[in-house]
């Protein structure tokens, strides 16, 4: 279970280990991305480890690059449910 503050503009995500943090994170990231041209450079996302923010990056850029491609995908599906 991921439990979400939201705080103005501000959210913060606390859960356990193996509880989809990453996974939620980087739809939000992408959500929030894809709304403009330079939103992008005024997201902050915040993890504990380099592990998981290599993570992070690794699945924002993947999926960036599976959309640009018309691929279905698990977050594609959330992406599209969100809107």
């Amino acid at each position: 279970m991921v439990k979400t503050i939201k705080m103005s503009q501000l959210k913060v995500y606390k859960a356990s280990a193996g509880s989809g943090k990453t996974f939620r994170l980087a739809i939000e990231y992408m959500k929030l991305a894809l709304t403009s041209e330079s939103t992008y450079r005024h997201i902050l996302a915040v993890t504990f480890t380099n592990k998981a923010t290599a993570e992070m990056k690794s699945r924002i850029i993947g999926e960036l690059f599976r959309l640009s491609k018309g691929e279905d995908t698990a977050y594609r599906k959330n992406l599209a449910g969100s809107q």
